[in-house]
């Protein structure tokens, strides 16, 4: 759990940076996505960083919990139909990796978006290549690994 709560924390923590002109949406998944989304029987959409935006936001990410498996394309591809100018893919699992295929799929429908993915992990990082490395940068992003141990605790 201490992975999820770092990347909690630090999702709302930048979503408190944002103007009321600037757009977002928020987007869990274990086994399948989880859309913040306030009219379930219309498709998913931005919202603004307002105060009722990020209020909407905090409410969301508190109900979060750590549970199933992992599965990284249906949210990534969710994110990119949404035609965001930025994505900010948060993850502790790397498991199970994405192919080439599947990073192919991602570049080919990511046109113009930039995808930035952050790593969570406990230790320090292995320093092999990976492929949240790659596919930050075959999407114009970059990538970070942050050790969840040396994070504060909540």
């Amino acid at each position: 759990g201490r992975p999820l709560a770092a990347a909690k924390r630090e999702l709302l923590s930048s979503l408190q940076s944002l103007d009321k002109i600037h757009q977002f949406q928020v987007i869990f998944y274990n086994d399948k996505p989880h859309v913040m989304n306030l009219n379930p029987s219309q498709p998913p959409q931005l919202l603004y960083g307002d105060d009722q935006g990020k209020k909407l936001a905090a409410t969301f990410v508190g109900g979060v919990v750590a549970d199933g498996g992992t599965r990284h394309m249906e949210a990534l591809l969710l994110a990119i139909q949404m035609r965001p100018d930025v994505i900010f893919f948060l993850t502790d699992a790397d498991e199970p990796k994405l192919t080439a295929p599947d990073l192919r799929r991602i570049r080919e429908r990511s046109r113009g978006t930039s995808i930035n993915a952050i790593e969570f992990g406990s230790g320090p990082s292995s320093g092999r290549y990976t492929f949240l490395q790659q596919l930050a940068a075959e999407n114009n992003g970059q990538h970070v690994y942050v050790d969840v141990t040396s994070l504060p605790r909540p």
